[in-house]
């Protein structure tokens, strides 16, 4: 049996994937605004109360409601070895490259007990001040004296309340996506894993593209016009090679 099956892009929704807005946008500042691509820092409490809003509506008419976070929970508490590939995965994404900080990153998210809080902070971010309260005893390297406690070793990332644009739904497919920003790309680090191992998910997906493709698509592009069309608009975010590909 499929797990997804999206033919049209007007027909009665039945099932939706959100995120909910977390301390990703708490962690935004004046100087990381235009690398995460935000015009603004968003207010948290009245983005939130917008998404419960809008999920409310969705759930009072019929549409069964899962979150980006409460999946890649279940997976990560699948195993152990699932886990651990996990975090040296979105250390490696991430781009901490210095040996000391890729260990104590990863000592630091294997502490957490609940892996929804877990998953939760490598969205939101991680500062170099959260290690440094985490290991008080850690001797310091020239590092950490020319870094501020405030900077982030692994970035936040906010734009995931756009849960179309790192994959969409084709058919019986999903079309898992190479971002065109790099600040992006991690975005699709969840959905990988969540079509990898979720037992909801797992072997019942046909991957129509993949994210280690080297063309850059995104699922705003991406239009299920009927059972035997599918659009996909050549743009900033989508090149011409990566329709190709998935054509």
């Amino acid at each position: 049996m499929n797990a997804i099956n999206v033919k049209s892009e007007i027909g009665p929704l039945k099932k939706v994937l959100l995120h909910r807005p977390g301390n990703e946008l708490l962690n935004l500042t004046p100087d990381s605004l235009q690398r995460l691509l935000f015009d603004d820092i968003p207010f948290l409490p009245e983005a939130q109360r917008e998404h419960d809003e809008f999920a409310h509506i969705l759930k009072a008419n019929g549409v069964e409601v899962v979150y980006l976070e409460d999946l890649m929970a279940d997976v990560l508490n699948i195993s152990e070895e699932i886990l651990d590939k996990f975090i040296r995965q979105f250390i490696y994404e991430a781009g901490i490259r210095t040996p000391k900080y890729k260990t104590l990153v990863f000592e630091y998210l294997k502490s957490f007990k609940d892996k929804k809080e877990l998953v939760l902070k490598t969205m939101a971010g991680i500062s170099i001040g959260e290690i440094c309260r985490a290991k008080r005893e850690v001797e310091k390297s020239l590092v950490d004296f020319v870094s501020e406690d405030s900077e982030f070793l692994a970035d936040p990332i906010p734009n995931l309340y756009f849960t179309r644009d790192p994959f969409a739904s084709a058919g019986n497919g999903a079309i898992l996506n190479k971002m065109y920003s790099v600040t992006r790309n991690r975005e699709t680090i969840y959905a990988e894993y969540i079509f990898e191992y979720h037992p909801d998910f797992a072997g019942k997906v046909n991957k129509l593209y993949d994210r280690y493709l080297p063309y850059h698509i995104e699922g705003g592009d991406v239009l299920n016009i009927s059972n035997h069309i599918l659009a996909v608009g050549i743009s900033q975010r989508t090149e011409a090679a990566a329709i190709d590909e998935l054509a």
